[in-house]
């Protein structure tokens, strides 16, 4: 009973396999893959279910081998993949359609809209609301300091309206190559700007810093020191009129000063220090005044005589200074910051806009003056900015959008005295 048993199983199992051998004969197929009249190369043909697959050539054509019965699936980037089960015929031909879904994935090259940035490696995004409008800033630059990782912003000079230097990450290259290094490049709604002090903060809506060389498979080699990407504000569509008005009036102070030495303890600090390389010279001069020990002993006398008066500012000859063996000597004791520079220097600043829209029209307007004073009694120097933005955006047909942007910005630096002299 047990053999039978056997024997029948085993005919069962041979009887299945001869089945399936007959329904699954193999041949070579043959066609050509194209997307609308163009043939497609680089196609994945593949039998679904194994690992057996093959690559459409430079034409679109492919051959495979493959049983009756079988599936097909051809398979490509930025397409719908199709599947064609295999028949009599030996040649199956395919046209794949475009996927728009899977667009996301492919990195387009190219201007574009401001999401491109998310397209580059390492991004910082700048929260517009926290570092621009809760601190009291006058400009972008310093408002950003601190507040990017990798961005280094240094000021090589304390004049009004000067803009300071900007490097991401230290680089430093060939172009542009000062002490301030490469500069990265600045764009404003996609246009290049040179200088952030045209920018009024006020106008900002966001501000996104690309930091790496990334970002010159986007704009170019221009990029290649990293990318500081700035839109402006605009008005919503269907959003209530709105005006807008903020101020501030404030007044700035040096937060720590050096403290000058007196006249004789310092010039007899300087006559010793000169002396150390010099021991057989008896004086030493400097900015057309000249110092020994019988000077550092007059301006002791001078002090204790004349220092609690409240003398004029004239210079009295035999007094306050004199000449003699034809070197000038001043013994007078005075805080030249004091005497030119004011404790507090003001400055003000105030922005209006009107934003709004309809269904089909949004608008902003944005307008802005700064002015700032600096800190010297006499002749002072001054910064004034004024800025006015204009964003318009409308659908004038169901096919046609229009939108315009214009940007002015006029600024009126003075200053005391300015030369450039060359050695």
């Amino acid at each position: 009973m047990k053999k039978r048993l056997l024997m029948l199983f085993l005919g069962i199992f041979l009887v299945t396999v001869q089945a399936f051998a007959q329904i699954t004969p193999e041949k070579v197929i043959s066609g050509t893959v194209t997307e609308g009249d163009l043939p497609l190369p680089g196609v994945t043909v593949k039998i679904k279910g194994t690992t057996i697959g093959t690559q459409t050539g430079s034409a679109g054509n492919y051959s495979i081998r493959a049983g009756q019965g079988q599936i097909l699936v051809f398979s490509f980037l930025g397409t719908l993949s199709q599947e064609r089960t295999v028949g009599a015929a030996d040649v199956i031909n395919v046209e794949l359609k475009t996927d728009a879904r899977s667009l996301d994935e492919v990195v387009v090259v190219g201007y574009g809209t401001q999401k491109k940035a998310t397209l580059t490696g390492s991004i910082s995004t700048i929260n517009v609301k926290k570092v621009l409008e809760a601190r009291p800033t006058t400009d972008i630059v310093r408002a950003l300091q601190g507040a990017v990782p990798g961005l280094i912003i240094t000021s090589s000079s304390g004049a009004l309206g000067s803009s300071p230097n900007i490097r991401l990450r230290s680089i430093s290259g060939s172009l542009n190559s000062g002490s301030a290094g490469a500069q990265p490049l600045i764009l404003l709604d996609n246009v290049e700007i040179s200088n952030l002090q045209m920018v009024n903060p006020d106008d900002i809506e966001s501000i996104s810093v690309l930091k790496d060389i990334a970002s010159a498979s986007i704009y170019g080699t221009r990029a290649a020191w990293g990318v500081i990407l700035i839109t402006s504000k605009t008005g919503k569509k269907g959003a209530l009129n709105l005006i807008n008005y903020s101020n501030n009036i404030s007044f700035a102070t040096p937060t720590n000063t050096p403290e000058m030495a007196p006249a004789a303890e310092g010039s007899e600090m300087a006559l010793v220090a000169y002396r150390r390389t010099n021991p057989t010279l008896p004086r030493f001069g400097a900015v057309n005044m000249t110092v020994d020990d019988i000077a550092v002993q007059k301006m002791r006398e001078w002090k204790s005589l004349y220092g609690k008066q409240n003398l004029s500012p004239e210079m009295v000859l035999g007094r306050d200074f004199e000449i003699r063996d034809g070197f000038l000597f001043f013994y007078r004791e005075w805080d030249a910051g004091k005497e030119f520079m004011n404790k507090w220097s003001p400055q003000q600043k105030h922005d209006l806009s009107f934003s709004g829209g309809s269904d089909k029209i949004s608008y902003n307007l944005g307008a802005g003056y700064l002015g700032q004073t600096g800190v010297l009694k006499v002749n002072p120097d001054k910064f004034d900015r004024y800025n006015l933005t204009l964003n318009v955006n409308a659908d004038v047909k169901e096919w046609l959008s229009v939108r315009g942007k214009i940007r002015y910005a006029n600024t009126l630096t003075t200053t005391p005295y300015s030369f450039f002299g060359a050695t």
